[in-house]
Order: structure tokens, then C-alpha cells, then sequence
């Protein structure tokens, strides 16, 4: 629970400096750049928390995985997410449904017209691996990232790519 309070205190107050933008530049073209910074702030801040979760679980484990795909799968891996639909309110509820009351969520998604922009915000999360992976494939990223970018939601599977189960978690964690 308190990760998740951090969780909020980040979407609240984290920005984009110097640093940030450096690692984002370091990391992604131009046209991945626009993709990234069409997000809103918070959603910005986490993904590039989740790229750097990322090295560091690589680094500790010392894993044999593509590194750059990876993080550039990191940084754009939330690009599915509609910043004038998901606001960061709808986040916390989201959150809290998810953790609290699962049911109500999964009643919410049956009928989402029916709850307003809250449900239209629910809606836009669960589909935003899909959406986010058919904007990476317009902007032709390669086949490795688009799939990361779609699956990064889905549960473990035996077999699947290293940088999947990474990502996954990085993206648990922040």
C-alpha cells in the first residue's frame, strides 16, 4: 500500500527535468520523442521510471536481454493511454477498483456508457496495450517492441521473451 501511495505522490509531482529529457533523447528518435511527450506529465514520469527500473533489474540480474529494445519498449510502452480520457483521479480509482473491488470494475467495463468519464477512463486503460501497440506499428517500430508494448498487461507466460517478464515487473513496481 505504500507503493502505491508513492505511486500517487509521483503522478502529483514528478516532472520531466534535464536529466529526464537527456535519457528520453539518449533513447528514442525524434518521432518515438513525439509519441512519448504527447503523454501527460505523470504518465511520462512513470514510464521513465519503468525504463530505469528496467536497466537496474537487468544490471542486478546481469540477464542477457536486448537492452535498447527493451528500453525503448519502456519508454513508450503506456503511449496507448488517451491523456484527455485517463485523467490522474481516474488513475487512483482505477488503482483502488483493481485492488479493492475487482467486481465493480469488471461491472464497470460491461456497461462503461453507463458510468460516465469514469468508465470511459476504464475502458481506455484496459485497451491502451492494444491501442499503444497499433500507434507503435503506424510509426513502424520493430515487430519485437510493438509486442512488448501489446503484452505487457497480460499475465506470465512460459516462454515468453525476457524483456516481457521485465517490463512487466518494472512496470508493477512503478
Amino acid at each position: 500500500m505504500l507503493n502505491r501511495i508513492g505511486q500517487f505522490a509521483h503522478a502529483l509531482f514528478s516532472k520531466i527535468g534535464p536529466s529526464e529529457k537527456k535519457y528520453i533523447q539518449t533513447h528514442l528518435n525524434d518521432q518515438e520523442q513525439r509519441l512519448f511527450f504527447s503523454l501527460d506529465r505523470p504518465t511520462q514520469t512513470h514510464c521513465v521510471r519503468v525504463a530505469r527500473t528496467c536497466q537496474v533489474m537487468m544490471m542486478a540480474k546481469e540477464m542477457s536481454v536486448r537492452q535498447h529494445e527493451l528500453i525503448r519498449a519502456a519508454l513508450l510502452h503506456d503511449i496507448g493511454k488517451p491523456a484527455n480520457i485517463i485523467r490522474t483521479r481516474h488513475r487512483v480509482f482505477i488503482v483502488l477498483l483493481t485492488l479493492l473491488a475487482p467486481g465493480l470494475l469488471k461491472r464497470i467495463l460491461r456497461q462503461p456508457q453507463g458510468w460516465g468519464k469514469l468508465g470511459q477512463a476504464v475502458l481506455a486503460h484496459v485497451q491502451h496495450p492494444d491501442r499503444g501497440a497499433e500507434m507503435a506499428a503506424k510509426i513502424k517500430l520493430p515487430p519485437d517492441i510493438i509486442d512488448l508494448i501489446r503484452h505487457h498487461h497480460q499475465p506470465y507466460r512460459p516462454g515468453e521473451p525476457m524483456e516481457l517478464t521485465i517490463l512487466r515487473r518494472a512496470d508493477e513496481l512503478n
